[in-house]
This record gives C-alpha cells, sequence and structure tokens, in this order.
C-alpha cells in the first residue's frame, strides 16, 4: 500500500517577525555602540554653543575658587571658542582676563579624552585685593556644583571623556600685583596639564618688576627689567627655579626661591654682580669709595613676620679716595699709593641685628700695602668697630716708633710679611673717626724719649710731634734732645699721656 508523504511544517509568519526583530535590534546596538562616541561629539558640539554651558562653566569655577565668576558669551569659529572677557573674585584675590581662546579637538573625544589645543589670552591681570577670612575658609564657602543636567542623554554619558590634556597656555601681556609689588608687561606661558598633575611648569620673559623697596640713597623704589623667569606653580606652593633681573649699568641678579601659600612663608635665593655701588652712597661717600658690588643674598620671611635677611658681599674694582685717615697715612709715610687705595680684596658678611647693621668677616686689601680684617656695627648714622690692621714693614719705615710700639699685635690668620695692630673705629658715616693717629703720635712721643734722635728725623716724625712738643720744636728734634729739658719733660708728659688714653681702648693689651 503506497503511502503518501505529508507536507512539512513551515514556521509561522509571527516567529519569522520575531528573529528579524532580534536580528534588526542587535545590528541597531551594534551601530549605536559604534556610533556613539559620534553621537556624543554631536551632542557636545550642540551642548557647547548653548548658553546654559556658559553658566555652568560659571557655576564649576565660582565652586572650585569659592568666589563669583563672569564669563562674557562664547563665540565659535568651527572648533575654536573664543571670550572677549572673564572675571574671577574669590576672597583676597581678583582676576580680569580678555581675549580668550581655545581650540577643543573633537577627534580626541571618540579615544576617550579631552585636548585643548592653542589655549590663550591677551590680557590677563591677577591682584591681590585682602586676606581671607580664617573664620570662613575656602571649603566653607563653595557653592555646590551641578553637573547632573549636561543636555547629554543618560545613556551616552558614560562615553563621555574623563581624561583632560591641555597643550599649555599663553598669556601675550601678563600683570600682577599684591602688597607693592607688580610684575608688568610680560609674557606668560604655562605648560602642558592633564588631570592628575599636581602643578604645572610656567615662563615668564620680559616686562618691568615694581617693588616697594627703598634701598639707602635711592629716591625712589627699585625697579627691575625682567630678563626671565622659570616657575612651577603647585597646589601647594609655588617654585622659581631660575630667574633673572637687570638693573642701573647693566646689572644682574638671578633667584631661586619658594612660597608656600597656607602659611606664607617664602625664601629666596639672590645671586648679584655688577651693581653700582655709588647707587646706594650718599654723597660724602660718593666721591671717596667706588666699585661695584657682587656676592649672595638670602632673604626669607613669613606672613605677618619681618623679612630675615643675610648677605655675603664682594667689591669689585673697588678704590677708596680722599678718606681722612688716608691722607694722613701719605703724610706719615710718604706712600702715595694711599692717597688712591686700590682695593684688589674687599668682601664682608651682612646682616640685622636689632636696630643695627653688622657687617662681619670684613676683608679689605690693597696687595703690597695693607689688610684690613674685623667687624662693624652700623646703627642709624653712627659707627663702631674693631679691627686688625696689617701694613708692609717698608711702609712704617718712615713713621718713628711704629714699627716697634704700634704694629706689634699678632694674627696667625693673616697673610705673612705684614705688621699688625688693632684699629678702633668710632663716629658716623659722615664723619668717621679712628685711634691710630693718637697711637702713632704717642709712639712718636716715645721714640723721642728712648730713641737715637736719627730715628725721628723726617717728614713723618715732624707731624706726628707737632701736637706733642709744637710747631717748633718738632722740626729740630735732635737738637731738642740734646739741650731743652724742659721741653723734654713736655715730650715725656704728652707722649705719656697719650699713650694712656690709647691703650685702655683694647684690655689686657
Amino acid at each position: 500500500m503506497q503511502r503518501r508523504n505529508r507536507p512539512s511544517k513551515r514556521p509561522s509568519s509571527s516567529f519569522r517577525w520575531l528573529w528579524w526583530l532580534a536580528g534588526l535590534t542587535l545590528i541597531s546596538g551594534i551601530v549605536l555602540i559604534l556610533l556613539a562616541p559620534s553621537l556624543v561629539t554631536s551632542y557636545i558640539r550642540s551642548y557647547l554653543q548653548q548658553d546654559d554651558f556658559r553658566q555652568k562653566a560659571e557655576d564649576l569655577i565660582a565652586a572650585r575658587t569659592s568666589g563669583s565668576a563672569h564669563i562674557s558669551p562664547l563665540i565659535w569659529n568651527d572648533d575654536t571658542a573664543s571670550v572677549v572677557e572673564l572675571t574671577v573674585d574669590t576672597p583676597g584675590w581678583s582676576l580680569d582676563a580678555g581675549g580668550l581662546h581655545a581650540a577643543l579637538d573633537f577627534g580626541a573625544i571618540r579615544h576617550g579624552k579631552w585636548s585643548i589645543q592653542s589655549a590663550g589670552a591677551e590680557d590677563v591681570t591677577l591682584r591681590h585685593t585682602a586676606a581671607a577670612s580664617m573664620d570662613n575658609p575656602p571649603a566653607a564657602n563653595a557653592a555646590k556644583f551641578d553637573g547632573s543636567n549636561s543636555g547629554i542623554p543618560a545613556f551616552l554619558r558614560r562615553y563621555i571623556p574623563t581624561a583632560t590634556t591641555i597643550s599649555g597656555f599663553d598669556v601675550h601681556r601678563f600683570l600682577f600685583e599684591q602688597a607693592g609689588w607688580k610684575l608688568a608687561e610680560t609674557q606668560l606661558r604655562l605648560g602642558k596639564w592633564q588631570n592628575g598633575e599636581a602643578s604645572v611648569s610656567a615662563k615668564l620673559s620680559g616686562g618691568k618688576l615694581l617693588t616697594p623697596l627703598n634701598a639707602p640713597e635711592q629716591k625712589t623704589p627699585l625697579q627691575f627689567d625682567l630678563t626671565r623667569a622659570t616657575l612651577r606653580v603647585g597646589e601647594s606652593q609655588l617654585q622659581i627655579s631660575d630667574a633673572a633681573l637687570r638693573w642701573k649699568q647693566e646689572s644682574e641678579a638671578t633667584l631661586r626661591g619658594s612660597l608656600k601659600y597656607e602659611t606664607g612663608a617664602w625664601q629666596t635665593f639672590i645671586h648679584v654682580k655688577g651693581v653700582p655701588l655709588d647707587e646706594f652712597l650718599d654723597e660724602w661717600w660718593e666721591q671717596r669709595l667706588s666699585g661695584k658690588v657682587e656676592g649672595d643674598i638670602e632673604v626669607s620671611g613669613a606672613r605677618g613676620a619681618s623679612p630675615l635677611w643675610k648677605a655675603d658681599l664682594a667689591l669689585k674694582d673697588g678704590a677708596l679716595t680722599g678718606l681722612p685717615i688716608l691722607e694722613k697715612l701719605v703724610t706719615y709715610t710718604n706712600t702715595q699709593r694711599f692717597k688712591r687705595l686700590v682695593l684688589d680684596t674687599c668682601s664682608a658678611t651682612f646682616r640685622p641685628q636689632g636696630d643695627s647693621l653688622r657687617i662681619e668677616n670684613i676683608i679689605v686689601q690693597s696687595n703690597g700695602l695693607l689688610r684690613i680684617e674685623g667687624t662693624l656695627q652700623i646703627r642709624g648714622r653712627a659707627l663702631e668697630g674693631d679691627f686688625m690692621l696689617g701694613v708692609t714693614p717698608e711702609t712704617l719705615s718712615a713713621i718713628p716708633g711704629a714699627n716697634s710700639r704700634v704694629f706689634v699685635e699678632n694674627n696667625p690668620s693673616g697673610p705673612p710679611g705684614l705688621k699688625w695692630t688693632r684699629l678702633h673705629i668710632a663716629g658716623t658715616l659722615e664723619a668717621p673717626q679712628e685711634d691710630l693717629s693718637s697711637r702713632l703720635i704717642g709712639a712718636a712721643g716715645m721714640s723721642l724719649l728712648f730713641d737715637t734722635p736719627g730715628a725721628v728725623v723726617g717728614q713723618g716724625a715732624e707731624l706726628l710731634l707737632k701736637p706733642v712738643l709744637g710747631d717748633d720744636a718738632a722740626k729740630i728734634p735732635g737738637k731738642v734732645m740734646n739741650g731743652a729739658s724742659s721741653v723734654l719733660e713736655n715730650g715725656v708728659n704728652a707722649g705719656s699721656g697719650l699713650i694712656n688714653k690709647v691703650l685702655p681702648i683694647f684690655p689686657g693689651k
């Protein structure tokens, strides 16, 4: 018996529709995933051109700075945005910027990061207005920023980049003002930055630095030309790794230092060279001391505290001319080199001490002639100093008694070949006084008493003996020794009296 084949059972049309729907959904999902970055980019392009984005940016800046912010409307040209004006006011600081511009690399968004290129501003002014109240710390004043309403659908937000890179930021004219300090007309370049980095490099070039500092004999506060400055601006401190300033007559200062924002503690290390000394001298000293200053200065301070400083300085190409003691030495020794004393070495350490200035480790040397070592205290215009003075024996040959009665001190630390004595300086900056002349007169009087007449003959002896013997007798000390007993007694009394007045200055000597 023949069997009949039953027709096969075909799928119902409803099942075919479900398979098509599943396939379409899968394909749509894959396409959506592939197109998500492009969709995000499109949304971002649209959203950035809305005023809502500008307001969100203002809120974000205000929240981060605990202040207020205003951004003028954004103007877009392809992928580049420009802003006419940006102002930020915070407790203690104000920021005004004009002509801002930046390009956003929308292609980088597809690779999961924000990339800002060619950012900068025409003008930026940063001013310190007043110290923020400690009763209202920034964290307590910060507004809460709500970034939820971004205009991007929720299913696309996970594709929004979280990494940010800024290629740099250029400011054509940067102005900074704080507590009398002003940095003007300089160019600022901020280096590359990406999120996660706690600091950014910065470079300054050109411009002027105006200070509130009035140096001695300077009628106006000091001003410098800024050559360059390399800095690193961090969240907690500012570091200066290298900066160069120029002043009058090609003088230069290079410096490095740091500033901590929280405590206000700062320190600076400065090296100066070629600084003209006559700019800091009064009229009297300007005619007598010349040269250029070179050396190192350390300055440190903190908020609410007076700065501390120390300077190790040397005078290059220095010379002393027309000092009263030098004029006397020219006459006493018949050595013309004292008339204009060339300072082959001249260095000292300066530091404040209470209401006075203490100058230590003073070394003044004129090769082949003399060397001075000691300490000087200046309080107001008053001077008080103690020194060791060393001179060559040949220099003393014309001064009776100087070799044997005045220059008799030991100075183991001094160079060999010199005869040493102590020297006391007093008086004022305008009229300094010294005790060396008095002791030389006393030595001449003692030489008149105890040495041979030939030892006290000469112009130097004559001038030194005038206070002891009088004008006429001082010219003929040999005859005085042979017959004038009354004058001899006068010499004994005067010479001994002068010695007694001088020696107590140095106890135990």
